[in-house]
């Protein structure tokens, strides 16, 4: 009866998570990632390596801010070392964000 409350706790804070979806190269997990609005802000030479969007229209209960965070964890997990927003839209509490992660040439 524990594992089955234990499992019903796990699906339904999965349940709960933003979905993301990811068309790129992935390396290392990086700690800390670098947030841009605009490719002009960008100053250190980088190469895209994906693009990554996410999106809470099987879970409006997200917040725009909750998808964001949930895109900078992905980032960090690919190994990203900034993400660049480049698109949102909202309506009726379902958002869309799409973007792309950055790695710096060294």
């Amino acid at each position: 009866m524990k594992n089955l409350v234990l499992l019903s706790i796990a699906i339904l804070i999965s349940a709960c998570s933003p979905t993301m979806n990811y068309l790129g190269d992935t390396f290392p997990p990086t700690n800390d990632i670098d947030i841009f609005y605009d490719q002009g802000d960008i100053k250190k030479d980088y190469r895209v390596i994906g693009q990554l969007s996410g999106d809470n229209i099987n879970n409006a209960i997200n917040s725009l801010e909750k998808v964001k965070s949930g895109m900078i964890e992905e980032a960090k997990m690919r190994g990203a070392n900034g993400i660049l927003f480049l698109f949102s839209d909202s309506y009726d509490n379902e958002h869309i964000i799409k973007s792309k992660l950055l790695r710096y040439n060294q």
